[in-house]
Order: C-alpha cells, then structure tokens, then sequence
C-alpha cells in the first residue's frame, strides 16, 4: 500500500483494495475516512488512523472497498442506499449507516475548514454509486466511477453505463475539482472524468466496426485488467448486450 500526502491532514492510501482518503482535523480528535478496503489493507489503513471520532464514509458496497468497515465499530458511518444482504456479505455483516442517501441526494459536514460533501449519484458501476468532494481542496473521491489506466469492473446485473457517463459529465461540467482520486489507479486530475468518459463513449461508438474495435484495443493494451470482471472484450460485450 503506497501513501500519498495531499497535505499535513490529507492522505490518500493506494492499493490494498482500493484507493482510500483519511482527512484528519488539526487536532487530531476527528477523521474522514472514504472507503476501508479489504483484508490486509484493510488492517493497515486502520492502523494508520488514531482520532477518536471517526466517520466512515462507503462509496458502495463492494467488498474491496468495504469489508474493512468491521474494524470501525463505533464509526458514524454514511453511504448510499443499497441492497443490504449483499452489503451483510460484502462487509462482513458490518453494522448498517447510521446515514443512508439515496439517488440525487446530498449531504455536508465540515472538518476544521474544510466543507465535505457527500453526493449519491445514483446506479452506474454498482447499483448505488456515492462520491465525496472535499470543497475546499477540490479533491474528488470517485470511488469506481473513475479508473485511471485500468479496465473497469462491469457487473452485468448492476452496471448502468448510460448513467455512468451522464454522471461523469455531470461531475465534470458542475463541479470545482482539481484533484481525482478513482477507485483504482493513480490519482489524477480532472481530465480523469473525461477519459473515464472518453473509454465508454468510443467503444460504443465503434461496435459493429471491427477494424475500429481492434485499434481501441491497441490503443488501450497499456490498460491494467482486473481479474474476470475488467477486461477490454468484457467492456465491448457489455455495451453490445446494453444497446
């Protein structure tokens, strides 16, 4: 797991799961925690953060951003409205919110100076997809709407692509960001979003032209899979089932 500072009380925890975002106050007494990743990374992020008060912040359910929600017990814990039994599975029969959004809707608290909004997109990579801007540093945690470098995961029962991409336009033309930390790769900048959109937008653009398909998978060849769920031909095949 590799750390990244963003400041003196912003780090962000690559890897060990998924990406994670810990804001801790001045003095040491409050954190932000976004995602809590899985097994051993799970058990090194929760290391690392020794405030008392903690509120936990699950941008879905998916167990390589959520099964570490066990180790925060007494977290005031928020996320999108969601099928509970594949959260009892995917979390580890973790407590369930103390604060559940649903689609459309927002909520904000502030840490020091720093204003957090909470933001329920609504179904796209997973069937309720949540996204935290920290205001006033302009960082983004997107959670799986955002993969730099990477294939994403496609599940072919939960995934939305058409409001995936309307989402991502939308976090692109309305929101002041600067920094985007994705579900998975390097933090980036804005310019994630577009090519997150960019990704879907020309492989639906080219289905049923294979000479184009072929230089979309050369193109995108440097691109990292994720085992099973997010491969170049299992982006295709989805888009081609979603037409």
């Amino acid at each position: 797991m590799e750390i990244m500072s963003i400041d003196r009380c912003m780090k962000v925890y690559l890897g060990g799961g998924c990406n994670s975002i810990v804001l801790t106050s001045k003095d040491g007494q409050k954190a932000v925690v976004v995602d809590t990743k899985y097994f051993r990374g799970a058990t090194r992020l929760r290391k690392e953060i020794k405030a008392p008060n903690i509120t936990l912040i699950n941008t879905h359910f998916h167990l390589d951003h959520a099964r570490g929600n066990r180790l925060y017990p007494d977290a005031f814990v928020v996320s999108g409205n969601t099928n509970w039994k594949q959260w009892d599975f995917d979390t580890a029969h973790s407590k369930h919110p103390d604060q559940v959004l649903n689609p459309g809707e927002e909520t904000s608290f502030a840490v020091d100076d720093e204003v957090v909004h909470i933001v329920d997109m609504g179904q796209a990579h997973s069937p309720n997809d949540v996204v935290v801007l920290f205001q006033n540093r302009k960082v983004l945690a997107a959670g799986d709407l955002v993969w730099v470098n990477m294939h994403p995961v496609l599940l072919d029962d939960n995934t939305n692509l058409k409001s995936w991409i309307a989402y991502l336009d939308k976090l692109e033309k309305e929101y002041d960001i600067q920094t985007v930390v994705p579900g998975h790769g390097k933090v980036s900048g804005k310019n994630s979003l577009s090519e997150m959109k960019e990704y879907f937008l020309s492989i639906s653009q080219s289905i049923g032209r294979h000479d184009k398909l072929l230089e979309l998978k050369r193109k995108y060849e440097s691109y990292r899979t994720f085992p099973i769920f997010g491969r170049f031909n299992r982006t295709v095949k989805l888009i081609k089932k979603n037409r």
